[in-house]
């Protein structure tokens, strides 16, 4: 495949190779050269997605060499959680999901990524990203803003990985960076994971900050993003001319920073802030690096002709309004749906960049930590830099170097000084005292004629990172493999990764730092890292390195599969089913696979440990071809090579579609005992209910009525929830079997707490409280017993909100307390509130509100 220089951005294994720019800076096209500006993002059209649901393909030729003890299970099994990441924004639209082993020299006709393994990477970079095929541009409507459609996407990785553990937060974060540049996103100044490595403060257990929340959630905005968030807006200008491509970054005394880059008339808007008191600078892009096709490799945007705009000239940073101490800059209060607007800067003009592309690092024992922790409770520590124009080319400190922390806790310890054990490193003794807050700090690194910020610089935490000392396989009294896990300084909120996937936690035990879990499926006789996260950023590998704890998987026969029907005709919906030995199946666990664009697997089910239906979707222009058919389980990924093939189109064919409706309310969620619809193609015209014959779960069913393809019916109360298998036919045609999914009955509120006291007309609530909903009828994963908060949404007045946190009740088994702070925006009252998860909402419930 061949691909343009210009959307393609690297990210290099050594620092120097790796520049920041501006994240939420997506890749844009200007329609004029004059102000006002338009930008017009490249971006995937939600609306040619099946389900918004933007598929990814694993190339079958993995990598030539792996590192030690490293292995393909393991390495593809972090690539899936790295596209999760993405996946997991709720604030987005977009979702993001595996499409399966695509085979050498396949011809991909649809949307999708491509994640292969490339000889074609330049030395010293680990992998590329971008997109390697786009539309026109779409014109926008009533309700959207034009966009360029993105048709195809690609991510290169290094096929000599012998260097680069797939455990390692390196490797993780390269591979969700890749993915961001695939979905829309440019670098940043920010220190995200959008971020290259020069500033990147992101870990593997808190991998995207905000600025990578909002870049990806203005691309694709989902669940009234904007309102949650404010914005800043003003404009850039040097001797009264607007200064394009300047980053700007709103940046919280802690916390982590949101940035834009300006339009060419200076214009910038920065959205997606989440509320609190930011600080605003500009500061401008740094000089070309060795190996840098422009500076920190930012893709310009182009006007209308193509051409691309200017990079703009040297000039000085300055925090708002218009000072180079951090001590006198401008609080701005950022409310959600508000707009803080005339944010300017007067920019004064100056011959060269001196002090940029500044890193941090830390040191835990003998592990380099990036970037720096320094832990509250021990009062402070050492923090060593590295970036242009902090030493003079002797190795001495700059004359005039000041290192000033934003925020007012932190404070300097003493002068910087050359770091004694590598002298071209700049060495920072911080002090933290007992108003240090958790979290990220800044550091802003000052000379008497410049001035440079590097946001996220350290870390801020109040215990030490995780450690993993022993790792116990057992059986549990049904006789499954259980896994026990001691380990220091973890909590009940602690994440235990096997290799890429998270164990489900069985028990938790604080006093003795013991955890009994499940561990991920995986293929026998696999070796797995296991490596603890927990809430505050930390990993065991800031302790542990490149030596993390492991478990080795039991040996056993190899997994076989099968599938049925092995072939359909272009066009089809249908049911297919997985059945094999030793597939050990998880639900939630299992994800299908055919490696083409052309087929959509819609949704999949577990049945048992050996059996897996889905339901899938060929599109009516695929071409004839075999294709791979691949299963993602846990660790483990299987191939069936050449096992699947799309048969020539059947005109005329009778297909039901994946459609179907609770006709009385309209709702797609189908309920045991309720009324249903399905709609099909191609039934006889003039056909009867009596000329149907329909099952569902092999139960014959009576249909009510026809008409117009709509079929309907009654669904049996005895239907169980979970899949329903449907068949329909008549006397001269069946259709293929598909799934239905039946629904849980919704959610219902039992009560409401304020700090632990009941919620009535005596006791109302405040806005900006912090409440429990105590809820029965939520669905847990079958594999993690956790709620998932991205799927649970709260209503108050009309007014959403997301929970902070789901719990199980103690007080009543199956219940569960969804705990949220009440917006400002809802009003006084008695308020209904509901409780929704994935669309089954509690009746609603009676809130007062002062």
């Amino acid at each position: 495949m061949k691909l343009s220089k210009h959307v393609l951005l690297l990210i290099s294994a050594g620092a120097l190779l790796c520049p920041s720019a501006s994240a939420y800076y997506h890749f844009l096209r200007y329609l004029t050269r004059t102000a006002p500006f338009t930008p017009v993002p490249s971006k995937w059209d939600l609306n040619t997605l099946p389900n918004k649901t933007l598929s990814y393909y694993l190339s079958e030729q993995g990598p030539t060499a792996i590192a030690p003890n490293d292995s393909l299970s393991s390495i593809l099994s972090e690539i899936r959680l790295a596209a999760r990441i993405w996946n997991d924004v709720d604030t987005s639209d977009l979702r993001v999901a595996f499409g399966g082993i695509a085979p050498a020299g396949s011809a991909q006709k649809g949307p999708g990524i491509d994640v292969v393994f490339s000889d074609d990477i330049p030395p010293g970079l680990i992998a590329l990203g971008g997109t390697s095929s786009v539309g026109a541009i779409t014109a926008a409507t009533a309700t959207t803003s034009a966009f360029v459609p993105i048709n195809r996407s690609l991510v290169m990785l290094r096929r000599n990985l012998s260097d680069q553990p797939s455990f390692s937060e390196a490797f993780f974060l390269t591979v969700v960076h890749e993915f961001g540049h695939a979905l829309g996103l440019q670098h940043s100044l920010s220190s995200s994971v959008m971020s290259t490595q020069i500033t990147r403060a992101a870990s593997k257990a808190s991998p995207l900050g905000a600025d990578d929340i909002a870049g990806i959630s203005l691309l694709y905005p989902a669940r009234n993003f904007l309102s949650l968030t404010g914005t800043i807006t003003g404009r850039v200008t040097l001797g009264g001319s607007g200064v394009g491509m300047a980053a700007v970054v709103a940046i919280p005394p802690s916390g982590p920073a949101v940035n834009t880059l300006t339009n060419p008339d200076g214009a910038y808007r920065i959205d997606g802030i989440p509320q609190g008191q930011y600080f605003v600078y500009v500061q401008p892009l740094p000089s070309p690096l060795d190996g840098e096709a422009s500076p920190a490799n930012i893709v310009a945007p182009v006007g209308p002709d193509g051409q691309p705009f200017p990079f703009p000239s040297a000039f000085d940073a300055q925090f708002f309004p218009g000072t180079r101490d951090p001590n006198q800059a401008a609080p701005i209060a950022v409310t959600p749906g508000i707009s803080v607007d005339n944010v300017n800067f007067q920019m004064q003009p100056r011959s060269a960049i001196t002090v940029s592309s500044v890193q941090a690092y830390g040191f835990i024992g003998q592990v380099t930590i990036k970037p720096p922790v320094l832990n509250r409770n021990l009062g402070g520590g050492a923090v060593v830099a590295y970036g242009n124009g902090l030493l003079t080319s002797s190795g001495a400190i700059i004359p005039g170097l000041n290192v000033i922390p934003i925020g007012g806790s932190v404070s300097l310890n003493g002068s910087p000084r050359p770091y004694p054990y590598a002298p071209s490193y700049v060495q920072m003794d911080l002090l933290l005292n007992s108003f240090t807050t958790e979290g990220a700090h800044h550091l802003v690194f000052s000379t008497p004629n410049d001035m440079y910020v590097l946001p996220s610089a350290f870390q801020v935490t109040v215990k030490p990172p995780p450690s993993i000392t022993s790792v116990t396989p057992g059986v549990d009294a049904a006789g499954s493999r259980v896994v026990a896990l001691t380990a220091t300084n973890i909590d009940q909120n602690t994440r235990f990764l096997f290799d890429g996937y998270p164990a489900a936690i069985r028990s938790f035990d604080a006093q003795a730092g013991r955890v009994v879990v499940s561990p991920p499926p995986a293929v026998p006789g696999q070796t797995a890292a296991v490596v603890a996260l927990t809430t505050d950023g930390q990993s065991s590998l800031y302790v542990q390195g490149n030596n993390p704890a492991s478990y080795t998987y039991d040996a056993g026969d190899t997994p076989a599969l099968s599938i049925a029907p092995a072939a359909l005709p272009a066009g089809s919906e249908a049911m297919v089913e997985i059945t094999g030995t030793n597939l050990n199946l998880i639900d939630g666990l299992a994800h299908l696979g055919f490696g083409a664009s052309d087929i959509t697997v819609r949704r999949v089910w577990v049945a048992g440990p050996n059996r897996l239906l889905a339901d899938i979707g060929i599109s009516g222009a695929a071409s004839p071809a075999t294709t791979t058919v691949s299963l993602a389980n846990g660790l483990e990924t299987l191939s069936l090579p050449a096992g699947f093939t799309v048969q020539p189109p059947i005109a005329g064919k009778l297909l039901v579609l994946p459609q179907a409706i609770n006709p009385v309310t309209g709702s797609p969620l189908l309920t045991a005992g309720a009324p249903a619809m399905i709609f099909t193609l191609n039934l006889p015209a003039g056909i009867t209910p009596a000329g149907i014959t329909l099952t569902l779960n092999d139960l014959p069913i009576a249909v009510s009525a026809v008409s117009n393809g709509q079929v309907s019916f009654q669904i049996p109360a005895s239907i169980a929830s979970g899949p329903a298998i449907l068949r329909l036919r008549t006397s001269t045609d069946a259709a293929q079997p598909v799934v239905f999914h039946i629904e849980h009955p919704p959610p219902a509120i039992l009560s409401i707490l304020d700090q632990g006291t009941p919620v009535d007309a005596a006791h109302p609530v405040n806005r900006g409280d912090t409440l429990s909903v105590l809820t029965s009828g939520l669905v847990a994963n079958a594999y993690t017993g956790i709620v998932p908060l991205s799927g649970v949404t709260l209503n108050v007045g009309g007014v959403d909100h997301t929970p902070i946190q789901i719990l199980p009740s103690a007080a009543l088994r199956g219940a569960y307390e969804v705990v949220f702070t009440l917006n400002s925006n809802v009003l006084s009252g008695a308020q209904l509130i509901t409780v929704t998860q994935d669309g089954r909402s509690a009746s609603p419930a009676s809130l007062p509100v002062r």
